[in-house]
């Protein structure tokens, strides 16, 4: 008997090995052969005898016939037997046999394919096996799965008989998805994980969204570098743009196709806002955009007192600016801005809780003498214990273009510098105090710049600017600047306006697309949604008043009885009133005339003909220029060992098409082969590459300057 094993056998599904293997079915169908084709050739004989041609060659072909039924028959049971015996002696320990027996695990109803799969199989099991342990079924169910590739489920089990009766899940017999099962197959040969372990998520279409594998993913899966081939394997082997999430803890995984970004998305607006106070302040949340997923990406102030927005031309920068301001304003903030080209917030001069807005560069120098002395006198109250930190409104200082602005004032201090004054402007001085002590005074500053400069991100202003934002594409010394990794922002979709990358709750830098506020200057009147949303964007009651500066007047010089302009501290501590539209007009109007150096009546413009110069509307699309700016000259012969992250390599040489070098491994699927991880130059959609091992490449690398 091959019952009757004296003690409770075991339930580890692993423990296959020990269990004696079954001797090979005998193959009945080769004596049926004999059979039908004797009786075939015997009655032939017989027709033939008896002068009847016809009926023997029917008997001929018949019994040709039946050969080959008998023989495709009895290889196929031959084989399913096969099939089966795998589980059979999976399960004999299982199930209390002493040794594997077919008599013991028998299937039938088979299905679909050549051999297929039995639809119901039958087990009886010792009767000393403890068949009330859940465990015991979940066993047997575990074995059958692993063997023959499928999930079965409990039929009946009749505990008095000692017989499970299964059946094969529905589910398997539902028609196949021929991108789930590759799936499936891609993932059990990367991972090992049987296709009960898997699950596949597809999309309307049918298409595969997401994988998710609850299987033990072993001790290498805590390994980086391993997790890193897997996912760059199975991106190279399923359609689309993959990422990963690791469970190591659960021991699980889920793939999943990288959602697209839409290309914009306007600014959003909540039903109320809160009273402004010092409780609402500590927790505000000023929202930018959101990533891949769809998550809002915030900038808040009390945790990270500064924020740097760096983007070129057509990048989308100054509508994040205009996006922060509208935001602020709308929640009763009190916001200056110094509009670095004089023309970019033009349309927020008269904005509600906008107190000011300094175009001119003797405005703009006292405006951020303005911001530091209120942040000494803040200072000094709270050194004084006449106040708190919590008694203070809050001040935002908007620096749009910082780069125009320092050449502006820079030439302009020639013409106002005192005798013996200071080599540079003293206006310079004050960024990095105000990024050092204006948190502890709530003031904060949003400073927009065009390139990644070592200024702002160098040594101690670097962490005092810790919430960033860039726009556009960055080259790979203002991607080392900015994210720590040359790789990081340089591949940014080209022509995405207010498309970059930020910051999450993380701290960790991913994709963004920010949100678009239209600028008040530059919507007409037949933008009547535009319109309307502006509308909605302007507080109903505004706080905080508009204010203006006052000009210094020249001073006459009593000895020589000529004027003297005001010099550069007249201008630095010149009065800030409330606005006043009459006298705004007047001191607009004597500017105008001081600036005019030449004769407009005599005076030419010049107008680019659109047909040679191509279309343009300026601004409209990111300035590129060199596409490899930032990049040296390509190098051939490079080693893929030698590769470096944010190298620029060359990854189809008769498309000349590049990518951004963003690591490399050993190919996880082909030994010989290295899996090089890139960005691609022209979308910045993630990629991957294999190339063998010896392979030399042409490549660009960063430049060291």
């Amino acid at each position: 008997m091959p019952f009757l094993s004296p003690t409770r056998p075991p339930v580890d599904p692993t423990a296959e090995a020990a269990i004696v293997r079954l001797p090979p079915q005998p193959a009945h169908w080769p004596r049926n052969l004999a059979v039908v084709l004797a009786v075939g050739l015997l009655g032939a004989g017989i027709a033939l005898a008896f002068d009847r041609p016809v009926i023997a060659w029917c008997i001929a072909i018949a019994a040709m016939l039946a050969a080959a039924a008998v023989t495709t028959l009895g290889i196929r049971a031959q084989q399913r037997s096969q099939f089966m015996d795998g589980a059979i002696e999976a399960v004999s320990g299982t199930i209390g046999a002493r040794m594997p027996s077919r008599e013991l695990v028998s299937s039938s109803r088979w299905t679909g394919g050549w051999i297929g799969l039995p639809q119901r199989i039958r087990i009886r099991y010792a009767a000393i096996v403890n068949d009330t342990d859940p465990g015991f079924v979940e066993t047997v169910l575990e074995h059958l799965r692993r063997r023959l590739g499928s999930q079965y489920r409990v039929r009946k089990h009749n505990v008095r008989q000692c017989v499970l009766l299964l059946e094969i899940d529905p589910t398997e017999l539902a028609p196949k998805n021929p991108e789930v099962e590759r799936a499936k197959k891609v993932v059990h040969d990367l991972l090992g994980a049987a296709p009960g372990k898997v699950t596949v998520e597809t999309a309307e279409d049918g298409t595969v969204k997401s994988i998710t594998v609850r299987d033990e993913l072993g001790v290498r899966a805590s390994m980086a570098s391993y997790r890193a081939r897997v996912d760059k394997a199975l991106a190279s082997m399923l359609p689309g743009q993959w990422r990963s999430r690791w469970q190591l803890e659960e021991d699980r995984v889920r793939f999943e196709v990288r959602p697209s970004m839409p290309d914009r998305i306007d600014h959003p607006l909540l039903d109320s806002y809160p009273d402004v106070d010092h409780a609402t302040y500590d927790k505000c949340r000023i929202p930018m955009g959101v990533d891949e997923d769809g998550h809002e990406l915030f900038w808040q102030p009390s945790v990270s007192p500064h924020m740097l927005i760096v983007g070129g031309t057509g990048s989308g920068k100054t509508s994040a600016e205009h996006t922060i301001l509208t935001e602020l304003a709308l929640r009763k903030y009190r916001v200056w801005v110094l509009d670095g080209k004089r023309i970019e917030f033009a349309g927020f001069r008269d904005w509600p809780n906008v107190e000011l807005v300094a175009s001119k560069v003797e405005h703009q120098v006292r405006m951020l003498h303005a911001a530091h002395d209120l942040m000494e006198q803040r200072y000094s109250l709270i050194e004084s214990g006449k106040a708190r930190i919590s008694d203070f409104e809050p001040l935002f200082l908007i620096i749009d273009e910082y780069a125009t602005f320092q050449a502006r004032v820079e030439r302009w201090y020639k013409s106002v510098k005192p005798k013996g004054g200071a080599a540079k402007a003293p206006v310079f001085d004050l960024i990095p105090d105000l990024a050092r002590l204006a948190r502890t005074a709530k003031i904060h500053m949003v400073l927009g710049i065009q390139r990644p400069d070592v200024t702002f991100l160098g040594g101690e202003m670097r962490d005092n600017f810790g919430a960033r934002l860039s726009l556009g594409r960055l080259s790979p010394q203002g991607a080392n600047m900015m994210w720590d990794s040359f790789g990081i922002g340089v591949a940014v979709p080209r022509n995405k306006r207010g498309r970059g990358v930020s910051l999450n709750d993380e701290s960790n830098p991913v994709d963004i697309q920010t949100y678009f506020t239209p600028d008040p200057a530059k919507v007409t009147e037949d933008k009547i949604e535009d319109l309307a949303f502006l509308h909605k964007l302007r507080a109903a009651d505004p706080v905080h008043p508009r204010k203006m500066i006052i000009d210094p007047r020249p001073e006459v010089d009593g000895d020589k009885g000529v004027m003297l302009d005001p010099m550069y501290e007249e201008w630095a501590s010149a009065l800030i009133v409330p606005f006043d539209a009459s006298r705004a007009e007047q001191q607009d109007t004597a500017t105008v005339l001081t600036e005019t150096t030449a004769d407009l009546s005599t005076s030419t413009v010049r107008f680019v003909d659109e047909d040679a110069a191509g279309t343009s509307s300026a601004g409209d699309l990111p300035d590129d220029g060199d596409l490899f700016e930032g990049y040296s000259e390509p190098e051939d012969g490079i080693r893929v060992s030698e590769l470096n992250p944010g190298d620029l390599v060359c990854v189809d040489t008769s498309l000349d098409l590049w990518g951004v070098v963003q690591g490399w491994e050993g190919d996880v699927t082909d030994d010989d082969n290295v899996a090089i991880d890139y960005l691609d130059f022209e979308t910045g959609e993630p990629n991957m590459i294999s190339v063998p091992e010896g392979e030399r490449m042409s490549v660009r690398h960063p430049d060291s300057k």
